[in-house]
């Protein structure tokens, strides 16, 4: 058996970094760019960029919902879709707490309290069960992420909130695409929101979008996050027109180029899925053989779509009871690309303690529950018991066998040897 890299063996992986490139680089979207510069594409309809426009129609018919919204992140489409709602100050939003915090961050701006909530063992996304404990007279809205790109469980879901009478809005950042029990997530909410950025499937360099079936709902997204004249051409709630000239101090608009690029990589999201899931799926097939490791669980009624982060649970007993930091950093020295999984659990930080969220935002102390009470133990077991590695799509076999070489190598040493007291 090879010896550790880290205690002088030679590396399992030899292939430079960076091991996962993203967005991949086509002649349709660079032709795409130019067409708009030099085609005269950079016209307006009715105070809209065309090719805004374009990907808004485009998205609102790839996801079936009356209206799309693009603005120039998924945190803004976020906002826009708190506002829309009629989130106020004081209002409860229930949030998972394992998740990107842009999920609930932009709460604070409106000053509603986020409630977070835990998370299930198995797939690291929001608990029903938890939700159900957490709502009380001042919930107003429950927020979900469909984490690593599986879908929630919507029935469980959808059954809370129409008993409670209380809204729900999905944050898809990392699912574009996928489907739970043959429905697209992003359908099964007042209002469903996307990110576009760099590292997502649909990749713009920046940007977001937002989908509803609702007038209301999108004429308020807009206003918050838009003025001039396609506030004056799309708005017609009597009172949101008061706004027309100033709208409401926000200015969210995407950048015509990313919604052309952004145009021109929707065309290609099945394509890119297929190609994922396949790779990702020789993988974790590799995976489930090494000792001390799983690869993530996808439920057989759902489909990961973007599949957007690959996070294999580690099993630190199996493995002689080593600390996920020194087994992440022997990994690293075998040349793997590899972190902690995600963020941590959001009710750690300190943007989440109302003291502190108080004093960033000049405002008084809420007399709402006191947040320290709120009890998410799942949360740290996931974020303690799971390593991100790159969410490979197009990279070469050779690649990703040497990532699997490198797993056996060191999970076999570590449960078989115990190398941990010779590693600093």
């Amino acid at each position: 058996m090879n010896k550790l890299a880290i205690l002088g063996g030679k590396k399992s992986i030899t292939i430079k970094s960076p091991h996962w490139k993203w967005p991949p680089s086509s002649k349709e979207k660079i032709d795409a760019i130019n067409h708009y510069y030099r085609k005269e594409e950079n016209h307006f309809i009715n105070g809209v960029p065309l090719v805004v426009k374009r990907f808004e129609l485009n998205f609102a018919k790839f996801q079936k919902r009356k209206y799309a919204l693009a603005l120039n992140s998924g945190t803004s489409t976020l906002l826009a879709a708190f506002f829309a709602i009629g989130i106020k100050p004081g209002d409860e939003v229930i949030a998972p707490t394992l998740t990107f915090h842009a999920t609930a961050t932009p709460l604070g701006i409106l000053g509603a309290i986020p409630v977070l909530a835990d998370c299930e063992k198995e797939t690291g996304n929001i608990s029903p069960e938890d939700i159900k404990k957490k709502i009380t007279k001042k919930t107003k809205a429950v927020v979900i992420n469909h984490l690593c790109g599986h879908p929630c469980e919507m029935t469980k879901i959808l059954k809370i909130v129409k008993s409670k009478k209380i809204f729900l809005i999905e944050d898809c950042s990392h699912a574009h695409g996928s489907t739970y029990r043959g429905k697209k997530v992003g359908n099964f909410s007042d209002i469903a929101c996307f990110s576009l950025d760099r590292n997502k499937m649909i990749s713009a360099g920046e940007g977001g979008v937002l989908v509803t079936n609702s007038k209301f709902y999108y004429e308020r997204a807009l206003i918050l996050s838009d003025f001039g004249p396609r506030i004056f051409n799309e708005i017609s709630d009597k009172f949101l027109k008061k706004f027309n000239e100033t709208g409401l101090g926000y200015k969210h608009r995407i950048h015509p180029v990313a919604a052309v690029i952004a145009n021109s990589e929707l065309k290609k999201l099945n394509k890119y899925i297929l190609k994922r899931k396949t790779v990702l799926n020789y993988l974790s097939n590799k995976i489930k053989k090494i000792p001390g490791m799983s690869p993530p669980i996808t439920k057989k009624y759902v489909t990961r779509g973007a599949f957007y982060g690959y996070r294999p649970f580690i099993n630190l007993k199996e493995l002689n009871n080593i600390k996920l930091g020194k087994f992440i950093k022997i990994l690293k020295s075998e040349g793997m690309e590899v972190r902690q999984s995600g963020n941590p659990p959001l009710h750690t930080l300190n943007f989440f303690k109302n003291s502190f969220r108080s004093k960033i935002f000049n405002r008084a102390k809420n007399k709402f529950r006191n947040t320290k009470k709120l009890k998410c133990p799942n949360s740290k077991i996931f974020y303690e018991s799971t390593i991100s590695i790159p969410t490979f799509t197009f990279e070469k076999k050779k690649l990703i066998n040497q990532y699997i070489s490198a797993f056996k190598k060191v999970c076999f040493y570590l449960k078989y040897k115990n190398y941990e007291k010779n590693i600093k």
